[in-house]
């Protein structure tokens, strides 16, 4: 069974297709706890929606082409 999308974590797809982001970013963009912003990171990670890069101490989060298929497949069904 694969990754149910809830909103905070179709906020965050939507927040990486804008720029790629930090998990600390992402948390104060969101206003959450940061603990629960990265338990969603990993989740979404896992589950290849994105992926993310090291730079020096911080990992930086962008989205993958499942990612961003996922995002645009989501935003068109809300057209309908």
């Amino acid at each position: 069974m694969g990754l149910t999308l809830t909103d905070a974590k179709r906020r965050i797809l939507a927040l990486l297709d804008e720029e790629p982001r930090h998990g600390y970013a992402l948390a104060k963009d969101l206003d959450r706890q940061g603990p629960t912003v990265y338990e969603h990171l990993q989740e979404l990670e896992e589950a290849g929606y994105i992926e993310n890069d090291q730079e020096g101490r911080r990992k930086i989060y962008s989205l993958t082409e499942r990612g961003s298929l996922t995002l645009q497949a989501e935003r068109a069904g809300e057209e309908e």
